[in-house]
């Protein structure tokens, strides 16, 4: 660093001779009649500063007033620095008490050069200073303050070192204000008009004003980040004294004070807990305390208690942190938002192929036993829909937790499934989370892809589901949970415990019940029954009527191996109702694929009898299918008291169409 006097202009001794020859080689610099290294008597970076100003189109012989940034813009910019402004004022105010004796003023402008605030502005000099001006080297040319922000260091400017000929006469002393990660904030400056009132001692307390504001700024920085993450947590934080009389507390300390009946500040945390032996102990031996469940003596309100901390200056206590949170607050989190919705249970699978009705009766018997799960089958074929009605019909009140083995980056799966502790790893939430087992406590946890879990991991879910205890990332405490387990998998978990990347002990512990879910192209009549039913869930979304589809694009949907299974499928009725016209969907309407797959030779894939003509369109509403669809009518009509908006929901229609099966069914 710079001494002060290196900082210092060597003007400051008002040496008239000097001056002039300093403005004729201004002058003759920017003409570029004379190399700028010539210019001994001046600092390099103010002569470059000349330079520069002159490329910016101005003129040291004529002066013109800088911009004034828009009212509107000023008026953000004064809020966002709002905690600089305030940590000056109190500095500003002694400086002018110090120097009321002199003639000058004292200005503070962001790091961008507009000044934020001006303090004993001059009169009768031949220019204007006032806050919102952009005061910059390319709107003023060479300045002290534009320079201290250019160099981000004290610096002194006198007479012709600046640019204007209209600062001739004036000194400037201007100081850096930084925030605590070396950021500049601002700058402080003091300008006299008079040179002989402008000495080495006012850079001095330039520099000795700017440190104590930017300490105070800095102060102020920490205390606004330590008060917005004191309303960001959900913990109840409560800090008191040393002699334990609370202090302050955060917002969610309210829910205390509705069952303390009176404010915390000024009452003792010994009162408000309900004399707990815990916080004694912490008193006695000054020793942190942590992870303690206890219930308030003037209500049945059962709090977690997270940490007791002692805060300690020079090895003596001078107060104590103490964190909360209520013991419901994991079932708070499980309910949103990490909580997946249930959608599907046993009712309303769709599927009535003999494939599918053994697997639901088989689903069904599995799910009133707590023992683990395994859902096998390919991509796309719904296990997902099985595990959710699994878990309604046996723990329907519970939350219901589905994790993608595969989704998740092998280096945060762990926290993601058994949660951390505060500080755990760099860019941990600071309070901690907890896991996605740790929130599937009293309800089920799915994991699908669970052949994609890495084998380290395996070991630790394996002693979970044996204990039935988990312990944070970073914690030190086990925490019993209670949740039902199931997991699929595309993969022969066979094959990759044979190939030692899946172990053996866990395969046979997730795997107590097996189930097999069929591919799509196996289960025969499900396929119909599924078009009908995504034709009516994506009419019914767009509002519009139902399209028919045509013999001949049903038979290619019947033909097709669907490698995708129900997924592909899904998103093929959904494209096929986009494209349908005139309310029906031909061959045409179908995506590329379905068109031009050629089955097997052989194939015994289902098709319609008879066999319709591709360029035949037969409206397929057979006996059977038109007396089951009448049948749901009537009986949606009946459960919603002959609404037809109600009747339309429950069926998954819109009105239009509903009114218009009515009709066509003579339903009274």
């Amino acid at each position: 660093m710079q001494s002060l006097q290196e900082l210092l202009s060597p003007l400051i001794k008002d040496d008239r001779v000097l001056m002039d020859k300093i403005k004729q080689q201004k002058l003759d610099v920017i003409r570029k009649c004379i190399d700028p290294s010539a210019v001994k008597e001046v600092r390099p970076e103010i002569v470059e500063s000349w330079l520069r100003s002159s490329e910016n189109g101005l003129d040291p012989r004529h002066y013109d007033y800088p911009p004034q940034m828009d009212p509107l813009m000023f008026e953000q910019l004064l809020r966002k620095k709002a905690l600089l402004i305030q940590a000056s004022t109190p500095f500003i105010h002694h400086l002018e008490n110090m120097l009321s004796h002199v003639e000058c003023y004292i200005i503070i402008s962001d790091e961008q050069g507009v000044i934020l605030s001006v303090v004993k502005a001059l009169g009768g000099n031949g220019f204007k200073l006032e806050a919102g001006t952009i005061w910059t080297e390319k709107t003023i040319g060479t300045c002290s303050h534009g320079m201290c922000i250019l160099l981000k260091s004290p610096i002194q400017l006198c007479g012709p070192e600046h640019f204007s000929h209209i600062f001739e006469n004036i000194a400037c002393s201007s100081a850096p204000i930084f925030d605590e990660n070396g950021n500049l904030e601002g700058t402080l400056t003091i300008t006299s008009p008079n040179l002989r009132s402008h000495n080495s001692q006012t850079l001095g307390l330039a520099i000795s004003m700017a440190m104590g504001i930017q300490k105070q700024f800095q102060i102020a920085l920490q205390n606004e980040i330590f008060d917005a993450a004191l309303e960001n947590t959900e913990e109840i934080m409560l800090f008191s004294d040393d002699d334990g009389k609370i202090i302050r507390t955060n917002m969610n300390a309210l829910k205390i004070i509705e069952l303390f009946g009176r404010d915390l500040i000024g009452s003792q945390v010994e009162d408000v807990l309900g004399e707990q032996p815990f916080f004694k102990s912490v008193v006695e031996t000054g020793n942190t305390l942590s992870h303690i469940d206890f219930q308030l003596k003037y209500t049945k309100k059962k709090l977690f208690l997270t940490s007791i901390k002692p805060i300690k200056s020079k090895e003596k206590i001078s107060g104590y942190i103490v964190l909360l949170k209520e013991t419901d607050h994991i079932k708070k989190a499980a309910k949103s938002p990490y909580a997946a919705m249930v959608k599907f249970t046993f009712d309303t699978i769709i599927g009535s192929s003999p494939q599918s009705m053994k697997l639901k009766s088989m689903a069904k018997k599995f799910a009133h036993f707590n023992s683990n799960i395994l859902i096998q089958g390919e991509s796309g074929t719904g296990k997902d829909v099985y595990a959710q009605a699994i878990h309604f019909e046996n723990r329907p009140n519970g939350p219901y937790i589905a994790v993608n083995c595969a989704a998740i980056p092998q280096n945060l799966i762990a926290s993601e499934l058994f949660g951390y502790e505060g500080g755990a790893f760099t860019g941990a939430e600071r309070q901690g989370k907890p896991g996605k087992i740790e929130l599937a406590n009293g309800g089920t946890l799915f994991l699908d892809e669970i052949g994609d879990m890495p084998l380290e991991l395996q070991a630790v879910l394996l002693r979970v589901l044996e204990d039935k205890m988990i312990m944070h990332v970073g914690g030190s405490r086990y925490i019993p949970v209670d949740f039902r387990l199931i997991t699929a998998t595309n993969k022969n978990l066979l094959d990759l415990v044979k190939n030692n990347q899946f172990r053996e002990d866990l395969y046979y512990r997730i795997s107590v019940f097996k189930l097999s879910v069929p591919p799509l192209r196996e289960r025969g009549s499900d396929i119909v029954q599924l078009i009908e039913h995504f034709i009516r869930i994506y009419s019914s979304n767009q509002g519009i009527d139902e399209p028919i589809l045509s013999n001949s694009a049903k038979y290619l949907l019947l033909q097709y191996n669907w490698p995708g299974n129900v997924r592909q499928l899904q998103n093929t009725i959904s494209y096929a109702v986009c494209m349908s016209n005139e309310g029906i969907i031909r061959p045409e309407n179908l995506p590329e694929e379905i068109l031009s797959y050629q089955p097997p030779s052989g194939s015994t894939l289902a098709q319609p009898e008879p066999e319709p003509s591709p360029n035949e369109i037969i409206l397929d509403n057979t006996p059977s299918m038109k007396e089951i669809e009448k049948k749901a009518i009537i009986k949606a009509l009946h459960e919603s008291n002959n609404h037809i908006r109600g009747a339309a929901k429950i069926l998954g229609l819109s009105k239009s169409t509903l009114y218009r099966k009515i009709k066509e069914y003579e339903i009274s």
